[in-house]
């Protein structure tokens, strides 16, 4: 590894400028320290870029394992109808399908890593050409700006115009139906918990670009697994507070075998005006019987997805119904873990575990053919997953591969921001309560993107 002089801050907006006109991938922690989530990864320059579409995913799956077990590190994201495909799942004619891949995924001989806990950068992989580029953009930045790098980097990320335009796939009317159907479903048995989202499509503003959007979210919504990723046609970008799963070597995980972890999230409350309200919102969310039980019913479904893959009597809940606080939501978050068996590869992991529980409900298979016939649009991007993979011998100190599943997540194309948001309902759901979730789970996003008011 070579250290580089550079704080996050700085090397995010050198990032950003890069991405003005090449790949970039960056997934960021913003420092928020969630389940030992406390590194920024980045890489530029790519070896390679696939963005992989195959009717069979056995193909892609067997692509996806002899990358990700070469001597490059890779970013990748997997779309949520990969996941259809893996479960073999017909999909229904949708009003309208995001031309998004099954798997977008780069690799890089290095990657660039600040460490939030140290504040030290570094390049790891193959140092030299990355490390002199690096240093002649970090000069350059540096030089343009001067002291006034936090003005301007401010004024960059204030919206001028709040008035952007908002379209969803369903009316109220409609998603409120929409609940009363999955409520019949249950009462038949068909589901327990379905996860209903709607889709959100936004333009931009002429003084909202990928990379002001971006800012702003970093700034005002700091999350664990931000992303920020530029594609050939598109970019990403995420304020992803959720872990999907995380696999760590033995010699990082102190054992004699690769532990997997997960950590759903299930339970939500706005922030507070005040820290009285904070407090009444807290305690209602720690103590809400349903919310408690949508979050139990998840935790079963992924010990039963993680079983297939791990050894048996090795999985088990670390943490149930933790109490987790954002800047504008309170959250109810899970952890479970197990010791993989020896024999399984990226690919098994993902045929035992894709897509996460958390965003489709239980049981899996059932409730996303009812989530089929409900939503009108696929869904994407969102609702898949985004990560990593970083060979052992780069850096024997972090995670071999890290996945967030993409909550809170847009794909901007076109000059349209397109994302998804919603959430579990059960039998005890009040319909009006949902939506108005719905938009909660909304608003971070909408306001980087410039709207202001009711959708």
């Amino acid at each position: 590894m070579q250290e580089l002089p550079i704080n996050a801050d700085e090397l995010v907006s050198t990032l950003l400028r890069l991405a003005e006109n090449e790949i970039v991938c960056l997934l960021d922690s913003c420092g928020v320290g969630h389940l030992g989530s406390h590194l920024l990864i980045a890489g530029i320059e790519p070896v390679e870029v696939f963005e992989i579409t195959n009717d069979d995913p056995s193909v892609t799956l067997n692509l996806l394992d002899e990358i990700l077990s070469c001597d490059q590190a890779a970013i990748f994201t997997i779309s949520y109808e990969f996941g259809k495909k893996l479960l073999n799942i017909p999909t229904r004619e949708k009003i309208f399908s995001p031309p998004e891949p099954d798997v977008f995924l780069a690799t890089f001989d290095s990657f660039i890593v600040h460490d939030y806990d140290t504040r030290n950068t570094s390049v790891c992989g193959k140092i030299g050409k990355i490390e002199e580029r690096l240093r002649g953009e970090i000069s350059d930045f540096r030089s343009e700006i001067s002291d006034l790098r936090f003005e301007i980097s401010d004024s960059r990320s204030e919206i001028k115009d709040r008035s952007a335009k908002v379209t969803s796939n369903f009316t109220k009317p409609e998603y409120l139906a929409a609940i009363e159907v999955i409520k019949e479903r249950i009462r038949r048995g068909d589901t327990y918990q379905t996860n209903l989202t709607q889709q959100l499509s936004v333009e931009l503003q002429k003084d909202s670009s990928p990379a002001a959007i971006f800012e702003r979210l970093r700034r005002d919504h700091p999350a664990p697994f931000s992303t920020f990723i530029k594609r050939t046609d598109s970019t990403i970008i995420s304020a992803s507070p959720e872990r999907f799963f995380r696999v760590r070597s033995p010699h990082v995980s102190k054992g004699n075998a690769r532990a997997i972890s997960t950590s759903p999230i299930k339970g939500t409350r706005r922030r507070g005006e005040s820290i009285t309200e904070d407090e009444r919102l807290r305690n209602d969310l720690l103590t809400s019987e349903k919310d408690r039980a949508e979050n139990t019913m998840i935790v079963d479904l992924l010990r039963n997805d993680l079983g297939r893959v791990c050894e048996f009597g090795s999985v088990n809940v670390e943490k149930l119904c933790d109490l987790e606080e954002h800047p504008t939501l309170f959250h109810l978050v899970s952890t479970i873990n197990g010791e993989l068996r020896d024999d399984v590869k990226f690919s098994d992991i993902l045929r035992a575990v894709f897509p996460c529980g958390s965003i489709t409900g239980a049981p899996k298979i059932s409730t996303m053919k009812i989530i089929d016939e409900i939503e009108t649009a696929d869904r994407g991007l969102s609702m898949g997953a985004i990560g990593y993979y970083l060979p052992t011998t780069w850096h024997s100190s972090l995670a071999t591969c890290d996945l967030s599943v993409a909550i809170r997540t847009m794909v901007v194309r076109d000059n349209v921001a397109t994302f998804n948001v919603g959430g579990g309902i059960t039998i005890d759901s009040d319909p009006e309560k949902e939506f108005d979730e719905t938009l909660l789970k909304a608003k971070a996003l909408l306001n980087a993107l410039g709207h202001a008011g009711t959708i």
